[in-house]
Order: C-alpha cells, then structure tokens, then sequence
C-alpha cells in the first residue's frame, strides 16, 4: 500500500508539474498580451502626437487620417468616441492641441488568429498544445479557429475535448468586466496522462525491488513531503495574491535591501521590479532616510496598541513629489511596508486650506465695512447729514453686492463641478453680445481705464448659451480691470476665424508670467495670493470661465509677456447657416 500511495503520489506530482508548466506558459502569453497592449498604448500616443495627425484632425480631412492610420488604426473626430468592437480590445488616445480637443486615436488589438500565433509563440507550446480565447461559454481555439462550447473556470486546471482530443485547459483574464474576454491554454492530457503513467510504473518495477526499504523511507518522510508541498503552494498563491493586491507593498530585509517589490508598488511609483529588488534602499528610492524614521512600524500585523493609523509623507521618485500613506510591520525577515498614493488628496486639501484663507479674507474687507457703516447709521445717524448717510448706505448696498457674487461664485462652481448646471444650446449674436458686456462695465469701469470695440462686420451667429457667455466675456473685463491697477486701455475684440467665433480681451496691466498660464484657469489658483499686488479675488472666476466656454464646446486660453499685459481669448462655435443668417 506504501508503495502504490508513493507511486500515486509520483504519478499525482507530475500532473502537478505539468499544471504547473501550463500555468507559466500561461502567464507568460499573459504577459506578452499585456505587452502588446502596451505597444498599442505607446503607438497612439505617438500618433496623437503627431502634427500631421493633429493637422488632419483639426481639418477633418477623413482621408489623410485613413492614410495616416494604417492597419488597425481608426481614428474618432470630437469630444466623444464610439463604444469598442466586442472582437477586439482599443487603446484611445485624446489629441489635445492649444488646449482643444481635436479627436481620438483609437489602436485595435483584433482577437484573431495573428494574435493567438503570437501568443502561443511566446508562451512556447508543447507539442499538441494551443492557445484559444473564450467568451462566456464560446471557445475558439487555436488557428484554425476551432470553435465548442466550454466554460473554463480561472484559476483552476479542467480537462475538456475538442475534435476527440482530451485537453488539460486553464484560463486568465484578460480585462475587466462581465463581458471581459479569457486567455485559454490547453494540454494534450494523453501526452501528460502518458508520462504520469509511465513514471508510475518505473517506479513500481524499481520499487518492488526495495519494498521493505520504500516503505520504511515512505512513511519517514511522506509528512515533510506533504508539508514541503502544502508550503510551496501557499508560496505561490501568496505571491498571487500579492501581485493583485491594490496597494504598494515592498519589503526591506535587515540590512536594507529591498527584496520584494509588488505589482502595485510598480504603478504607483513607475519603478520597476528588476530595478527595485536587490538594491538598497537609499540608492533605489531617495529621501527614504528622512522618511524612514515617519513611518509607523509594528511589531504584529493589526497591533492597535503600537500603530493606529498609517503616516501620510512625501517621498521623491525620479523628480517626482508623491505622498504616499504608509505604514509597515516587522519580523524576522525584515520590515513590510504598504503604501497608497494619496498624493491627488493631498494636493486637494491643500488647494481647500488655501481657498478657505482666501474666501475668509475675501469675507473680511466687506463684512467689516458692512457693520461699521451700519453702526454708524444705528448710532449716529440723527447727527449725520444726508449725503454722508446716502454714502453709508451706498457702501452697504456696494459690499453687500460683492458678498453677493462671492456667494454665487462658490455656487456656480459647485454646480460645474457636480455637473448639475443646465447650459443652453442656442444662436445669438455675437456683436451684440460685446455691446452689452461694454454697457454694462463703463457702470464699474474705474477713472483712467478706457473701453474700446473692434468687431468685423457681418458675423455669423454662434451657437451656445448667450447668459453664460455673457457671465464669462464679463468676468474677463473684470479681470483685466482689476489687473490694471493704473488704469489704461482694454480692447474687446470678435471676429470669425474658421468655423469659431473668436472674442478677445486685451489689457495694458501686469502681464502674466509664461510658466503662471497654464494655472491660472485651476480652481482656487490665484496669480497673487499674498495679495501683495492688492489684487484680490477668490481664485474661481478663470475656472469659471473655462468650465463655461468648455460646456458650450468652446475653447479658452490667454497670451501674454510679463510687464506688457494680456489677452484672454475665448471661442464658441458658429451656428449653422441658416440659423446664422437669420
């Protein structure tokens, strides 16, 4: 019986040896799909790259971006892109130009049969052996395109028959979703069943030789056997395990090495395994040694009493700031640290901390001049004269206006941000529309500074919402009245250019420097914080603008030198002819 339990004990381990090779050789198609992938990635991004990609989009010149594509290469005109082919997997792209979205590149990777010879080249089958791609119950295997109806769980070695053939099959996902799509690798299951056969009876003829000795080793050592066994498989469903857990996990041995570096610890950080592991830890990730001493270590997993929550700290990797939530435990081998990229969060409170002190110290200047002109009024109002109260109240009915549109600021910009603002969709006249935002700023213009119009003649209607472009053609004269502290001449201009209408806001003040450009549309980005030029604002009133123009499929941008002024440039789309002409 010790005999024939170790033969079957053989015979089972090169089953599992051959599960084993199947799972690698599946792993490794895995792999090479993933790279793939990659390439497909890197290869839209080169052509949205691309001027003359971007060129043919701006144009929509349709067939020099089917030139320009190529084989499995399409290309999306707009904002949006159309749902994927169910038998392929895309990699999109978005071409940005000057702050527009042009379109998309879309790179197809085809489930066919050049893709499933690649894969089974690189996983380099055994004889018989095949790749297939599986789809709910839908299995289509190898070149030909064999197709039956199988369900392959993951993770878990079946066998199944195709054509007569009995197959060792197992299968990994290659996507998310319900509807993702399974990578299949399939065994001759004679070929493994044969070699399990014929070790089992090599070791019987052997074995029947030194039965008394078999048996005494057999049961010597069938426990440190089936430990040996059990531990190397929870060896490689914990390295399993590991390689999909969603947090960064290394760990660091006694003498500062790290040894382990995870599949997540690779995303967040853009380090690479092969160029982490062996290394020490200084040399592979600077400004560990001023960390180190941050981050809360314990001596046991889940140990309340010595870590309770994890340190949130900076750490640089190749130029980059990250903030990383950190926290390790040690033990014998070392110290394991896992980490989350809280780097998003943490540049969000800090834009939060900054907008309250700066909406506080907005609050301040009008709510103080509020209450004292009104206990002025309360007190002494009998001992004052009549213009000396008609002042009083005018600076209430001033601040409290500006209160106002504090208020309606914070508001506004939650509803973009929440996307609840409803934006209308209509032509108006785009003259007329610089005519009445002048109107209504000569009543705020302060004395030195000076309004003039420069319009073409003739301008097509634009298609939008004529409130909201109002709301943001007002915010730019505001602004350039309020960065021209010494007043001077601010030129309104509109004229069409292509397909858009284009209006302009030109002023004479500060100018804004080249590396500010970018930020100043950020919510809560202010050009002055300190308020050391006495320019205040609450840093929303260029987001504002740029939500606006974006939500009517517009675009914003501002040109500028510093010391010589700017213009803030906006687009809106022109109606269509018939609607422009009437």
């Amino acid at each position: 019986m010790a005999f024939w339990a170790f033969a079957g004990w053989n015979s089972g381990k090169q089953r599992s040896d051959a599960d084993a090779r199947l799972q690698g050789r599946l792993q490794t198609a895995v792999a090479d799909y993933a790279h793939i992938l990659g390439n497909a990635e890197q290869r839209g991004r080169r052509l949205a790259s691309s001027p003359r990609v971007q060129q043919a989009l701006a144009r929509r010149e349709r067939r020099r971006l089917a030139h320009l594509g190529g084989r499995d290469v399409s290309f999306a005109l707009g904002r949006s892109v159309g749902s994927a082919a169910p038998e392929a997997v895309t990699r999109t792209v978005e071409v940005v130009a000057h702050g527009r979205t042009l379109g998309w590149v879309i790179v197809k990777v085809p489930f066919d049969e050049r893709l499933l010879a690649r894969l089974e080249r690189a996983s380099d089958l055994p004889d018989g052996g095949a790749l297939g791609f599986a789809r709910g119950d839908a299995l289509t295997i190898g070149g030909g395109g064999a197709q039956m109806q199988a369900r392959v769980p993951l993770g878990r070695v079946i066998e199944l028959t195709s054509g007569g053939e009995r197959y060792r099959a197992l299968a990994a996902l290659l996507g998310a979703g319900p509807h993702a799509r399974k990578l299949v690798v399939l065994a001759p299951a004679a070929g493994i069943a044969a070699n399990a056969n014929a070790e089992r009876w090599r070791v019987a003829v052997v074995g029947f030789g030194v039965l008394v000795a078999v048996l005494l080793v057999g049961y010597a050592l069938a426990p440190a056997i089936a430990r040996n066994r059990l531990s190397s498989q929870q060896r490689a469903q914990a390295a399993r395990v590991l390689s999909h857990v969603g947090d960064g996990v290394f760990l660091i041995d006694s003498e500062g090495v790290i040894r382990l570096w995870n599949t997540a610890a690779e995303a967040i950080t853009g380090l690479a395994a092969g160029d982490v592991c062996g290394r020490s830890t200084e040399l592979a990730l600077s400004g560990w040694r001023n960390v180190a001493p941050l981050v809360p270590v314990a001596t046991r997993p889940g140990d309340q009493a010595e870590i309770s929550r994890a340190e949130t700290v900076p750490l640089d990797i190749e130029g980059r700031e990250l903030w990383l939530s950190i926290a390790g435990v040690a033990f014998t081998d070392g110290t394991v640290y896992a980490f989350r990229d809280v780097t998003n969060e943490h540049r969000l409170e800090a834009m939060r901390t900054e907008f309250v002190a700066t909406v506080s110290h907005e609050l301040r200047t009008p709510l103080a001049s509020m209450h004292g002109a009104a206990m002025t009024l309360r007190h002494r109002h009998e001992r004052l004269d009549a213009d000396t109260q008609e002042e009083l109240l005018d600076m209430i009915a001033e601040q409290s206006k500006r209160l106002a549109e504090l208020v309606e600021e914070i508001l506004l910009t939650g509803q973009l941000d929440a996307g609840s603002l409803s934006i209308a969709s209509e032509p108006f006249d785009p003259e007329q529309l610089v005519r009445t935002a002048v109107e209504e700023a000569r009543h705020r213009i302060s004395d030195g500074t000076t309004l003039e119009i420069s319009a073409a003649t003739l301008l097509p209607y634009v298609v939008g919402d004529g409130v909201r472009a109002l709301q943001v053609l007002s915010n730019l004269i505001d602004n350039a009245m309020k960065y021209s502290p010494g007043g001077g001449r601010i030129d309104l201009g509109v004229a069409q250019e292509g397909e858009s209408i284009r209006f302009s806001v030109r002023d004479e003040g500060l100018g804004i420097p080249t590396g500010e450009q970018e930020r100043i549309f950020d919510k809560f980005y202010r050009l002055d914080p300190d308020n050391r030029r006495g320019v205040g604002g609450s840093g929303l009133g260029l987001y504002i603008c740029r939500e606006l123009v974006h939500s009517m499929d517009g675009r914003v941008w501002v040109e500028s030198e510093p010391g010589l002024g700017a213009t803030f440039i906006f687009e809106l789309p022109i109606a269509t002819p018939l609607l422009a002409a009437t």
